[in-house]
């Protein structure tokens, strides 16, 4: 059995587990288990369904399902991030969806969140929400705010490795395959390297990890950020990056918005490091969009990403015109 495979493993008696845990709460899951995981089979690793409550209120619940520290590490760590954001004062708590109620058992783990009952703004590569006024400049003031937050403020966060920006071996094997030029290649990592102290100087800032559309949800007038499972210490330019390269399907406009609304916020210093540093991270996250990957995703829509993800890697040596694509 291959480790990828041994990744999706599920809990022991899990099904039995969660309706237990379900029944002891007095909740009335929207999503069954059951319906859950005919729908994502064993492509997620904890089970999540709006609930109601006994009285009446509609909450988040969510469970482990995959039998694996790192699907374990993930859910603790998120556990353990709102109950600090509890004690502290932070602006960005008013977009956080409070945690309720939780348990770390011995084998298996679940949280209770406030359920904002708004869609997400679309998934990963594209806004299936229409458009609000301020709507990026909300997204934008968020990812700062994230940034913002004071890395002591959460103990024990993972930082970032540096030298996983290299990737030495995929741009060698890309260059080997064709996939890229050879001189692409080597510039590519010339450049990295010559950006490697900027960016374990900057690798000082809290970071979302994961923040993509699906993750936002919304009512066409506020915005709230779930998912904290990936929190961890990055540069100031790694959601943002992250967020703008996963939007391969969305319009252009709406990726260029989202880009220059964020680039205003800056001032001289700070622009004068993203103009160096973004480059870096979409070279990486552009990476993993290039090779295909069998799952269920048809083939038009794999090549679409992967044309995508070449250009973000063609270009990502020109500033001014990585940022138009």
């Amino acid at each position: 059995m291959d480790d990828a495979r041994k990744e999706k493993i599920l809990i022991s008696n899990i099904n039995e587990k969660i309706k237990e845990k379900i029944k002891e709460l007095d909740l009335k899951p929207e999503v069954s288990l059951q319906r859950f995981t005919n729908i994502h089979k064993d492509g997620k690793h904890r089970y999540f369904s709006p609930c109601l409550t006994r009285n009446k209120k509609t909450v988040a619940f969510y469970a482990r399902l995959h039998n694996n520290p790192d699907a374990k590490e993930k859910f603790i760590r998120e556990i353990n991030f709102f109950k600090r954001l509890k004690t502290v004062n932070l602006e960005i708590k008013k977009i956080i969806p409070d945690i309720l109620n939780y348990g770390i058992e011995e084998d298996f783990e679940w949280l209770i969140r406030e359920y904002p009952k708004s869609p997400p703004l679309g998934h990963s590569r594209n806004l299936t929400q229409q458009p609000f006024p301020g709507m990026i400049e909300k997204i934008t003031k968020a990812i700062l705010e994230i940034s913002q937050i004071h890395p002591e403020t959460f103990l024990k966060l993972k930082r970032f490795n540096c030298q996983s920006y290299l990737s030495t071996s995929t741009y060698e094997d890309f260059a080997r395959r064709k996939i890229i030029s050879g001189e692409l290649s080597e510039k590519i990592l010339k450049m990295i390297k010559e950006n490697l102290p900027l960016l374990e100087k900057e690798n000082r800032y809290f970071c979302h990890g994961d923040l993509n559309l699906g993750n936002i949800l919304s009512d066409q007038k506020n915005i709230w950020i779930i998912d904290w499972e990936l929190i961890h210490l990055n540069n100031f330019a790694y959601d943002i990056g992250y967020l703008w390269a996963h939007l391969w399907e969305a319009k252009k406009t709406f990726r260029q918005r989202l880009i220059q609304s964020f680039l205003n916020s800056l001032n001289y210093q700070r622009l004068s490091s993203f103009k160096k540093l973004f480059p870096v991270v979409i070279s990486y996250l552009s990476l993993g969009g290039i090779e295909y990957r069998k799952g269920k995703e048809k083939i038009e829509v794999l090549k679409k990403r992967r044309i995508f993800n070449l250009n973000l890697l063609k270009n990502c040596l020109n500033f001014k015109k990585l940022i138009k694509l």
